[in-house]
């Protein structure tokens, strides 16, 4: 059965749920860091195209809900694409013109750069929320990344509380209806719902902030000579992962320096 929502996935048995969270978040990081500085579509594809692969394979995370997580993340590449495309730094080889409006092929070429380079950072940002159950993800901040359990359990307290936003935006909505809120239409009723849904969303979590404070405070939860329930250790498992994750993306830019087609950051957001 399909999960219905992203960050409830990790409860589906997979072979990326078992692996270390720290080494899952490393990895996703440090492939996220390297496309930053990376603009050709070939490398920023064959990149996407593997963590959509490790997604779909290794995840075991259904194709409709990888879509509805990444839906974000495409709207924000379209804006940098239309931008690049439309808006161009500097005058290149125009491929027609509409108007005023010039589309230039060096400013499409940036545009879906800019692109592919938001999908990537979805794609490997879904991959480690959609197998990541939260408490391993705590413990092993605190047991191979050494940070504080206080600042671990407050990350813990957040990342539990997302999926439970959209329940009370129902109830919000449900409250709405009861009271005879009418739904107008057009740009300015979706404002005005955004605006109705927004502040009061904004308390729940305002209030629910201020109740996890005051109960680590009131417990005293300072971290300190702490005993474990179960501790997170390093497995063989995960420096496969890491090796798999680092030969492949080493093997795509290796592919690209080859054919000759890799281009790096210049200096430069624009030729």
């Amino acid at each position: 059965m399909m999960r219905h929502s992203v960050f409830e996935n990790y409860e589906l048995d997979s072979p990326l749920a078992t692996i270390n969270p720290a080494v899952k978040l490393i990895c996703s990081v440090v492939v996220m860091l390297f496309v930053s500085v990376v603009f050709d579509l070939q490398t920023l594809s064959l990149i996407t195209g593997f963590g959509a692969l490790l997604l779909l394979g290794l995840g075991r995370v259904q194709p409709l809900l990888i879509a509805r997580a990444l839906f974000p993340f495409v709207l924000f590449g379209l804006g940098f694409l239309w931008m690049n495309a439309l808006l161009p730094r500097s005058a290149g080889t125009v491929l027609f013109t509409l108007g005023p409006v010039a589309l230039s092929a060096e400013g499409l070429r940036n545009g879906v750069s800019f692109f592919l380079r938001a999908l990537t950072f979805g794609v490997w940002s879904v991959l480690f929320v959609a197998s990541t159950e939260p408490t391993r993800f705590v413990l092993s901040l605190v047991h191979q990344l050494s940070v504080p359990p206080r600042i671990a359990y407050s990350a813990l307290a957040a990342y539990r509380y997302l999926p439970s936003l959209q329940i009370e935006l129902d109830q919000i909505r449900g409250a709405h209806r009861l009271r005879g809120v009418g739904e107008a239409g057009g740009v300015r009723g979706k404002l005005q719902r955004v605006y109705r849904y927004t502040v009061p969303l904004l308390a729940g979590a305002l209030r629910r902030a201020g109740r996890v404070a005051a109960a680590m405070e009131a417990r005293g939860f300072s971290g300190t000579n702490r005993t474990w329930y179960r501790k997170e250790s390093l497995q063989l498992r995960d420096a496969a992962y890491a090796l798999c994750v680092f030969s492949v993306t080493a093997s795509i830019v290796w592919w690209g320096m080859y054919s000759g087609t890799l281009m790096l950051w210049s200096g430069r957001l624009w030729e």
